[in-house]
């Protein structure tokens, strides 16, 4: 489907204020960036001035993230793991960052000029995530220790994953070269209370103890 000389200028704005901020872009470099004859004025037959079109962004692009289905792991396979389910989950919230970056990256350049508008991303990317994440966690670790303070565990977990997301975009690379797979398995497995086998490691080392304890 072709676009609309609108939603091109519209998606030329969202590329370049993320990479330049919006007092950094001019209006002529947006009508070049979205093909328009740069100096010609065609951006003003469809926005009154810069703000409108900031606007207009921010809400398009927060009423597309709300879209998004949140990947539940109550959806998971039955007879999942529980750290494997919730390793999954923590992919998916992964892939969620990545649809939010264009606004991510906005909110670094404009934090201070657009309240609204960090505290839209923040309901988005984190209060919504801590929600969620409460679920999860009452879903795949019932017996861990992390059920004595769901919420925290649940902010914890998501500044984690936030924390790393931000770590491979802006430095360009997972820290130590841990890859996404990992990490989130690891993550998982430690709210999760298990270890690699999926044992509960206080049990794993109690069936070490008995070993260590055998008459030989």
């Amino acid at each position: 489907m072709v676009k609309g000389t609108r939603e091109r200028i519209m998606d030329a704005a969202l590329r370049l204020f993320g990479q330049r901020g919006v007092a950094g872009t001019p209006v002529t470099a947006i009508e070049a960036e979205a093909g328009l004859s740069a100096g010609s004025g065609s951006f003003y037959r469809h926005f009154a001035d810069k703000d409108e079109l900031v606007a207009e962004v921010v809400d398009r692009e927060m009423a597309r993230v709300a879209k998004i289905p949140a990947a539940q792991v109550s959806r998971a396979v039955a007879g999942t793991p529980a750290a494997d389910a919730l390793a999954g989950q923590l992919l998916a919230d992964l892939d969620f960052l990545r649809q939010l970056l264009p606004m991510i990256e906005i909110l670094m350049w404009e934090r201070g000029r657009l309240p609204d508008l960090a505290a839209r991303v923040q309901k988005v990317m984190l209060d919504r995530g801590i929600e969620l994440g409460v679920a999860d966690l009452l879903l795949c670790a019932p017996t861990a220790p992390v059920r004595e303070d769901i919420a925290a565990a649940a902010a914890v977990m998501t500044s984690a994953v936030v924390g790393y997301f931000l770590t491979v975009e802006y430095f360009g690379a997972p820290p130590l070269q841990i890859d996404p797979q990992r990490f989130t398995t690891t993550l998982a497995r430690m709210l999760a209370g298990t270890s690699p086998t999926g044992a509960r490691p206080d049990s794993v080392a109690d069936e070490h103890h008995a070993t260590d304890q055998t008459p030989t």
